[in-house]
């Protein structure tokens, strides 16, 4: 207790009970199954939980405690000093006691209910919070959010300030249901269908007709090489379509019934589709020499 605050009879109400017996134990649980005792049961004990306790820190929490009694009691209507905090200490008819909980009434001479409640749970206005609990409260004090309720919309939108900024909505209308990140919408819901921008990832579910994998889109054909007659497989291994054509992923072709035009690069010389065909026509029929210069068949 830092202060004592000296109501005398600037009270309405003040109802005393009887001080409670002086604490003899206390216990701090490490976590849920370690636990630190010292004293003993004659008296009350003070129970509490703090991950970094130590076996002298609960020994000099009880020295401190020895001869202490708690005093409950409720006070309504004091006339007190507004700078008076939870934890200070009230004096008045007689009594004692530490201010646990108050509550004021903004009206004239702002006059107070205080108390220290016969409660005998701690951790009731001075809980403990961890490093990590602490930082988390702080993050969601910076996380600001709104949603708007309108006979033809309903709007909300969530915005976070601190390390990083960031902001997230969304609207829904009688057409359209769109979602907003860093006040750029995303997506969108309409008649027409689904549209998104932006990174789109997936390792399961359909597309259409086509099933997504991990590594692949596939329809009918599930895994390269494999032997359905139909259907298509793209994925890390190649590319197959139905049994009569496939391209691995070192580049291997494999293909019947093949319909080529233009021109054919093989190395550094070009062939075209016409003199490909003449050269096959005259090879199944014998040939005499190769003409380096037309590609053809003599």
């Amino acid at each position: 207790m830092s202060d004592v605050v000296a109501l005398a009879r600037r009270v309405g109400q003040i109802e005393v009970s009887p001080q409670f017996s002086d604490y003899s134990k206390v216990l701090i649980h490490i976590d849920d199954e370690t636990v630190i005792e010292v004293g003993n049961d004659t008296g009350r004990t003070l129970e509490f939980t703090c991950p970094f306790a130590t076996q002298q820190m609960a020994q000099d929490i009880l020295s401190s405690l020895t001869g202490f009694q708690y005093q409950p009691f409720r006070v309504t209507d004091a006339l007190m000093d507004p700078a008076a905090e939870i934890g200070d200490a009230a004096n008045t008819r007689g009594s004692y006691g530490g201010i646990y909980s108050r509550n004021t009434k903004f009206s004239e001479m702002m006059p107070a209910d205080i108390a220290a409640p016969q409660d005998e749970e701690i951790n009731h206005e001075y809980k403990y919070e961890s490093p990590q609990e602490r930082q988390f409260k702080r993050q969601i004090d910076d996380v600001k959010a709104s949603l708007i309720i309108a006979n033809d919309r309903i709007d909300a939108s969530v915005s976070q300030t601190g390390g990083s900024s960031s902001s997230f909505g969304w609207s829904l209308t009688s057409n359209a249901h769109r979602w907003y990140a860093n006040g750029q919408e995303v997506m969108a819901i309409t008649a027409s269908g689904l549209s998104v921008k932006g990174n789109v990832q997936a390792t399961t579910g359909k597309i259409g007709g086509f099933n997504i994998s991990a590594s692949a889109i596939w329809n009918n054909i599930s895994s390269f090489g494999g032997s359905q007659s139909s259907g298509v497989y793209i994925g890390t291994n190649g590319i197959q379509l139905g049994q009569r054509f496939k391209v691995d992923s070192s580049g291997n072709v494999s293909a019947s019934n093949m319909t080529l035009s233009g021109t054919l690069k093989i190395g550094s010389t070009t062939i075209t589709a016409d003199n490909l065909r003449l050269g096959a026509e005259r090879a199944n029929s014998g040939y005499s020499s190769w003409n380096g210069t037309t590609s053809t068949v003599n």
